[in-house]
């Protein structure tokens, strides 16, 4: 990522594979700068994949999932909802 800190100067700063940051005068000499820090760090570095393992226990809310679906209150429930959204969206000094 390249940014414009004023006009004599300008950032550079790589995030993958390392957080490093470089500023210089022009575009073109932080290009520079960036390029021979990630060449430097990626010469005495491995990069390596790494496999991290997902959880497989079942999502909590499934247990309940549906369990309201017939019930004869869902209706005013689900329009009580939207009554106090169109209240909140009509407040005047709502963020």
């Amino acid at each position: 990522m390249v940014e414009q800190l004023s006009e004599h100067g300008y950032r550079a700063t790589a995030l993958v594979p390392m957080p490093l940051v470089a500023e210089a005068p022009t575009r073109e000499e932080v290009v520079d700068k960036i390029r021979t820090l990630i060449s430097a760090r990626l010469a005495r570095t491995e990069l390596i994949h790494v496999e991290v393992p997902v959880a497989s226990d079942p999502n909590p809310w499934l247990a309940i999932a549906g369990t309201w679906r017939d019930h004869p209150d869902v209706d005013e429930v689900v329009e009580n909802i939207h009554g106090y959204r169109r209240e909140i969206d009509a407040a005047p000094n709502r963020l």
